[in-house]
């Protein structure tokens, strides 16, 4: 999926955060990837709104972990 150019660079990290919220253990790389996600011209609205239909789908423990390292990465660039 990622080697061809079927999605582009800010579809690519919005699927890669969604693997990742999905995963226990991997916090560090999940707020690398929501950097890279507003390096691609992402908002943190965005991401929130990411982080709100991902705890839907995939309950509060994961959606907390993503919650958390959003507001760790936004708080690092404010």
């Amino acid at each position: 999926m990622f080697s061809r150019d079927n999605l582009d660079w800010q579809s690519r990290e919005i699927a890669t955060v969604a693997a990742l919220t999905s995963l226990d253990g991997v916090e560090s790389q999940l707020r690398s990837h929501f950097g890279i996600a507003l390096n691609t011209g992402l908002t943190a609205t965005q991401l929130r709104a990411l982080v709100t239909d991902l705890t839907a789908r995939l309950g509060p423990g994961p959606g907390e972990r993503a919650a958390a390292s959003l507001d760790q990465v936004l708080a690092q660039r404010a």
